[in-house]
C-alpha cells in the first residue's frame, strides 16, 4: 500500500480549541492525482472531532458521504485524501486504520444503499503529539479504479481502527455546510457502536452543527493509467501508475486467490462486465484481456 503523509502541524494555543469543535481554518488547494480531477472536497472550518481513545477504538467506526454531482456518468476514483487530528497526548503513537469506501454512506441508513466498494488497511500509521493544541495531518489512500454508479455518484467512507497505541484521541478535522469546494455535503455522519449504525449531527446549527469530515477525493470519467488492469505501481504498490507490468498482475493474482473481491471480482458470468461478487475464471480472463489490450 502506497501511503502520503504530510507532517504534523500543531496549533499555537492562542487559537479557540474544544474538544469537540474548534475554531481552526485552514485554506487547502485542490490537487489532482494521475491527471484526474477533483470530484469531492472539503475545507478545514470547523475545527476537529476525536472520538477515538483508547477504550473504544477496538470496536467503533465512524463515517460520512457525499455526492459527487448530479446526473453524472460513473466515475472512476483514484484516491481519497482524509483529514486527520490527534489531541490531548504528551507522547506520539501508531495505530492500524481500516478503510471502508462505499456506495453511499456506509451505514446504509441514507444516501445510498452502502455497498461496499473497496476496504484496505493501512498498518502503523504514525499518531503525533498533541499536548495541548491538536496535531492536525493527512493521510492520502490510493483507490484501484473504483467505478461509482453514476447518476448523484453517491460515496461514502468510513474509519475503523485497530492495534491502537495512543495515550490521547484519535479523529478527523471538520468542515462546516459552507465549506464544500467541489461535490456537495450531507449533513449526517454515521456511527458504529459496536452493534449498530445511526446518524448523528454535532447540532441542529445549519452551518457548524454539520459533522462532515475533510477529505478530498480525486478521479473522472474516464480510466485514469492504462484502464481497468492498472490497478499496481512499482514494487505492487497499490494504484495505478499508468504502466502495465507484471506488479499489475501480481497484485491482482495475490488479490483473487485471498478471495479480495474488491481488487479481483472484475466480471461476471460469460466474462460479463456486470459484477458477480465471485470470483471465478471468468475475472481472470477478463483482467488479462484487458491487460494484454495494452494502454
Amino acid at each position: 500500500m502506497e501511503l502520503l503523509m504530510k507532517k504534523p502541524a500543531t496549533r499555537s494555543n492562542s487559537a479557540p480549541v474544544c474538544r469537540l469543535l474548534g475554531v481552526c481554518a485552514a485554506a487547502l488547494v485542490a490537487t489532482s492525482a494521475l491527471g484526474q480531477g477533483v470530484l469531492f472536497e472539503t475545507q478545514v472550518n470547523n475545527g476537529f472531532f476525536t472520538p477515538f481513545n483508547g477504550g473504544n477504538a477496538a470496536t467503533v467506526k465512524y463515517g460520512d458521504s457525499g455526492w459527487l454531482g448530479s446526473n453524472l456518468p460513473p466515475q472512476y476514483l483514484t484516491a481519497i485524501t482524509l483529514r486527520l487530528a490527534t489531541f490531548n497526548s504528551v507522547l506520539p503513537g501508531n495505530t492500524d486504520l481500516i478503510f471502508t469506501l462505499n456506495d453511499g454512506d456506509p451505514s446504509g441508513l441514507v444516501f445510498g444503499p452502502g455497498t461496499q466498494l473497496y476496504s484496505t488497511t493501512i498498518t502503523g500509521i504514525p499518531l503525533p503529539e498533541a499536548e495541548i493544541d491538536p496535531a492536525f495531518f493527512e493521510v492520502t489512500i490510493p483507490l484501484p479504479n473504483v467505478l461509482t454508479s453514476g447518476g448523484f455518484n453517491n460515496v461514502g467512507w468510513s474509519v475503523a481502527l485497530a492495534n491502537y497505541n495512543y495515550a490521547g484521541q484519535f479523529g478527523f478535522q471538520c468542515s462546516n455546510s459552507l465549506g464544500q469546494i467541489a461535490g456537495f455535503y450531507t449533513n449526517n455522519a454515521s456511527f458504529y457502536n459496536g452493534t449498530s449504525w445511526s446518524l448523528f449531527a454535532f447540532s441542529q446549527d445549519p452551518v457548524s452543527g454539520v459533522a462532515n469530515f475533510s477529505v478530498q477525493i480525486t478521479g473522472g470519467p474516464t480510466p485514469p493509467g492504462c484502464g481497468l488492469s492498472d490497478i499496481a505501481g512499482p514494487g505492487q504498490a497499490l494504484g495505478a501508475d499508468s504502466q502495465l507490468t507484471a506488479d499489475d498482475i501480481i497484485v491482482f493474482l495475490n488479490a483473487y486467490f485471498a478471495g479480495n473481491l474488491s481488487l479481483a471480482d472484475v466480471a461476471g458470468p460469460g466474462q460479463a462486465t456486470v459484477l458477480d461478487a465471485e470470483l471465478t475464471a471468468d475475472d481472470i480472463i477478463v483482467f488479462l484481456n484487458r491487460f494484454f489490450a495494452g494502454c
